[in-house]
């Protein structure tokens, strides 16, 4: 099964709305895909993806961790490149990234009415 297909299922048995499960899986891939695209110059890294649920919060949060160097370009680069970004902060309530000489961190949140 592949990772998107897990979260998926994760975020069904967490009680998350079906539309966020959708942007959920969707963010989380396209940040997985910008780690494949920007961390690692010679294509060889590794990849971290955390989910969990925040019920003291209301919210569930996905989290993609690299330990690469971000570059530009790339194979995902030309003429669909650079909208990864964006689409993760229309899909994801809130997002925050930390990038640095260690890697990049991408934090998403979605609301999670099982906390309600």
């Amino acid at each position: 099964m592949d990772v998107r297909h897990q979260l998926d299922s994760w975020a069904r048995r967490a009680g998350v709305a079906e539309a966020d499960r959708e942007a959920l899986t969707l963010a989380t891939y396209e940040a997985m895909a910008n780690v494949v695209v920007h961390a690692y110059p010679d294509g060889h890294g590794e990849l971290r993806v955390e989910a969990v649920c925040l019920p003291g919060q209301g919210r569930v949060q996905v989290t993609v961790t690299d330990r690469g160097s971000w570059r530009t370009g790339g194979s995902g680069g030309g003429q669909w490149g650079g909208r990864g970004i964006p689409l993760i902060r229309a899909l994801a309530a809130n997002v925050s990234i930390e990038s640095g000489a260690r890697g990049t961190k991408v934090r998403m949140d979605w609301p999670w009415a099982s906390a309600q």
